[in-house]
């Protein structure tokens, strides 16, 4: 049976460019509340919608053609819920559709619809992304949390006029996932507030998987010794058991070797005359 991750490089229904665009718009998102946003951010929205577009209309038709018109609603291609494909088809339009819309920075609806549209990008990222933290070691975890901790140190240092060097933009973000908060560096404009939500939920999940890998290293070492130890004394108990069946083989053949070596018994005269008489 081919495995979770198996499916993530499958060639057919692989998510890397849904993961790619969804990751390549969100400078876009923020982008639009800067000052003076940039016309890239535009093109960005309508690059990544097509490809978000294009891949779920992938992933539909090769659920059709593996189960057929009547059950291609029902795939599981990479983890697919059906309302996940519904998800996909809504955030390829979501993101053209914030290609034309007014700035953030100069529309109040238009940068809660970028927010509803970003958190569900979120969902999808980490829906995507999710055999790649659960079958992974320490090792893997760490380096994934470093990089996600200096890209978001890299945001804060261009979203946030306050933060005027990069190294204040990694301590903020490591204050900002870990949640310590010391006050020394804070979100300053909309656009590094709105990215510190973000990255204190990062920080949740990482942290969390970090410190979960690091427990489970201890309790599987102490569990490795509980077993070693069940294992020893099911090892002994077993050659005790197997000497005893010995023993008793050994005393069994004895007493059969003692009963072949013995004469047989005499019959007493008076049972034989009875046996005589009987017989007519």
């Amino acid at each position: 049976m081919p495995s979770r991750r198996h499916h993530f490089l499958d060639d057919a229904s692989s998510p890397w460019p849904m993961l790619i665009a969804l990751i390549a718009s969100v400078p876009a998102f923020y982008d639009s509340m800067m000052p003076t946003p940039a016309t890239w951010a535009t093109w960005m929205y309508v690059v990544s919608g097509v490809v978000i577009l294009v891949s779920a209309w992938r992933v539909q038709k090769l659920g059709q053609s593996r189960h057929g018109p009547e059950h291609g609603a029902k795939t599981r291609a990479w983890g697919h819920h059906p309302l996940e494909i519904k998800l996909d088809w809504f955030l390829g339009v979501a993101l053209l559709l914030n290609a034309v819309l007014p700035q953030s920075n100069e529309s109040e609806p238009a940068l809660i619809w970028r927010l509803v549209v970003a958190v569900l990008m979120l969902y999808r990222l980490l829906k995507i992304s999710l055999p790649l933290f659960t079958e992974t070691g320490l090792a893997r975890l760490l380096a994934m949390g470093g990089t996600v901790l200096a890209l978001c140190g890299i945001g804060f240092y261009w979203l946030d006029p306050e933060v005027n060097s990069l190294h204040d933009g990694l301590w903020l973000a490591f204050s900002t996932a870990a949640t310590v908060g010391y006050g020394d560096v804070v979100p300053s404009s909309t656009a590094s507030r709105i990215f510190s939500v973000f990255v204190v939920l990062l920080g949740y999940g990482l942290l969390s998987l970090v410190t979960a890998s690091i427990a489970a290293m201890f309790v599987g070492t102490q569990e490795r010794k509980v077993e070693h130890d069940i294992l020893r004394d099911m090892h002994q108990q077993l050659q005790s058991v197997r000497q005893e069946i010995v023993a008793l083989r050994q005393a069994v053949e004895d007493m059969k070797a003692e009963q072949q070596g013995m004469p047989p018994e005499e019959t007493p005269p008076k049972a034989q005359r009875a046996t005589h008489t009987e017989q007519p």
